[in-house]
């Protein structure tokens, strides 16, 4: 790989990362100036950070472990598109939003190592992995079930997400991976803490299959983590949505901002002034 190559994927890489943090609020962008410069602050950090990580030679281990997560990402983009379209609630269709954001996070660190890339079709519903591709015919007749059903199977997938980045970390020795276990975990803990606010809302309720009851409870009462970036160690490596933190409000989902909505219950409480529908941010 030559030294430009190997720059451009990087510097995408950071342009992702930012993309998947945190989601600029149209009002903020038409005023221009303080938020918008905290921005390209937070955006130059983070492009400095990964400009810095070393490539270092992957196991067989590593290379699993970016295919699973690579179809994994796709399986829950797909089954929320397939429940959006069947239930037609914001949630799905925002959150699946950021599902391929993941993806192409994932897709970056494949192609800045060159592994290929295992979704040569791109089709939903279509999988590499059977065991995925069985599991998204499962997921998706229980979400079609009811709109408690759909829910706790965004509950139960990021649940999975979790778990399986959790182990990934827990085993994982290089920094890009690292880097992106990271921010792609701090990105399922927002998702889970929506659908859980969703599920409040409509009275149903969920219990951890894959995580343990403790690492559950402790996410949820947590806050949201809107706009960090972390860095390979899980440390704090910026702060990209600062004064944008908001605690999980009960709600539908279906709020007017990235931290809920008024009245309608979003899922972070809290006037809210975002596009992303309740949905929580990547």
């Amino acid at each position: 790989m030559t030294k430009t190559h190997r720059t451009t994927i990087i510097a995408t890489s950071a342009v992702l990362l930012i993309a998947l943090v945190v989601s600029l609020p149209a009002e903020a962008q038409r005023r221009g100036g303080g938020r918008a410069g905290g921005m390209q602050d937070c955006a130059g950090v983070v492009a400095d950070y990964t400009d810095q990580l070393e490539l270092s030679p992957l196991s067989q281990g590593d290379i699993d472990g970016l295919n699973l997560m690579r179809e994994e990402e796709k399986l829950a983009r797909d089954v929320y598109l397939t429940l959006g379209e069947r239930w037609s609630l914001p949630i799905f269709f925002n959150i699946s939003r950021a599902e391929q954001q993941h993806m192409d996070r994932v897709l970056s660190v494949m192609d800045l190592y060159d592994i290929t890339d295992p979704i040569a079709d791109d089709t939903v519903g279509i999988f590499v992995d059977q065991h995925l591709a069985d599991l998204y015919t499962t997921l998706v007749d229980q979400g079609s079930q009811s709109l408690i059903d759909a829910l706790i199977v965004g509950a139960t997938i990021e649940d999975l997400d979790l778990f399986d980045l959790y182990e990934l970390i827990n085993i994982g020795t290089n920094d890009h991976l690292l880097f992106a276990w990271q921010n792609l975990a701090k990105g399922s803990r927002n998702h889970l803490r929506a659908f859980i606010s969703a599920l409040d809302a409509q009275e149903g309720a969920y219990q951890p299959q894959y995580i343990d009851q403790d690492a559950y409870d402790a996410i949820l009462a947590s806050e949201w983590e809107r706009g960090i970036v972390y860095d390979a160690n899980g440390d704090v490596l910026a702060d990209c949505g600062k004064g944008n933190r908001g605690r999980r409000g009960r709600g539908n989902g279906q709020g007017a901002g990235n931290q809920g909505g008024n009245g309608s219950g979003g899922n972070q409480g809290g006037p809210g002034t975002g596009t992303c529908d309740g949905s929580g941010n990547p």
